[in-house]
């Protein structure tokens, strides 16, 4: 990753985002990522933090100085927010609300495709 590009710039935007809310606001993230209310609170607000402080850091990585640490976050990032949309499905199956693979499946699914594109753009 020999420059820093828009996208990669957008990729730690939006995941920086979406990391903060979710440590600051577990049940406004709920909401946002379609869902629907936090039925257990602590339970699911620890969830959530952990998952939120995952994406600030993936998020941060993406200002290292060093193109390998940069292109280790954007490889990381890949593998885990596919690893989201299978857990998005999943939880689709299990009864989670529809409008949570807009939310979930979605946002990691640009988050994938964000990633793939910082990749092909740096060889």
């Amino acid at each position: 990753m020999r420059t820093r590009s828009n996208s990669l710039l957008a990729l730690s935007v939006l995941r920086s985002t979406a990391g903060v809310v979710s440590w600051v606001s577990p049940a406004h993230s709920w909401r946002a990522f379609g869902l629907g209310r936090m039925s257990q609170a602590g339970s699911a607000g620890v969830a959530t933090r952990l998952f939120g402080v995952r994406d600030l850091a993936l998020g941060m990585a993406l200002h290292h100085p060093s193109a390998e640490v940069r292109t280790a976050a954007v490889e990381a990032g890949i593998a885990i927010d596919a690893l989201d949309v299978v857990a998005s499905v999943l939880g689709r199956r299990a009864g989670a609300p529809a409008t949570s693979l807009i939310g979930v499946a979605g946002g990691a699914a640009l988050f994938v495709a964000l990633g793939v594109k910082i990749i092909a753009d740096s060889n």
